[in-house]
């Protein structure tokens, strides 16, 4: 899987900026969705929405947070890095 990052994406991630670790964990994260999607640690789903019938989200790696994205053929677009109660939110709204 091919992964593109959105501006909202990169905007989102500047909040992170200072959390060296945090960071460390979401780059493992991505290369372990790219290597294997499948992968049990990453929680890689379909998100039920009625705006982006291709949403989909995966965990950062021992963390709280998720990755959303919208994946068309074989790339992923990612969107946002955000909080559980951020996720619980944006997909309530979808």
């Amino acid at each position: 899987m091919q992964v593109k990052e959105t501006s909202r994406y990169t905007s989102s991630l500047k909040k992170f900026k200072r959390d060296k670790l945090l960071l460390q964990k979401i780059e493992k994260t991505i290369q372990t969705f790219i290597d294997d999607e499948t992968h049990a640690s990453i929680n890689y789903k379909k998100i039920n929405c009625k705006k982006d019938k291709d949403k989909y989200s995966i965990r950062v790696i021992g963390t709280q947070y998720r990755i959303l994205m919208t994946v068309l053929e074989n790339t992923a677009y990612f969107q946002c890095v955000c909080s559980h109660d951020r996720y619980d939110a944006t997909i309530k709204d979808c």
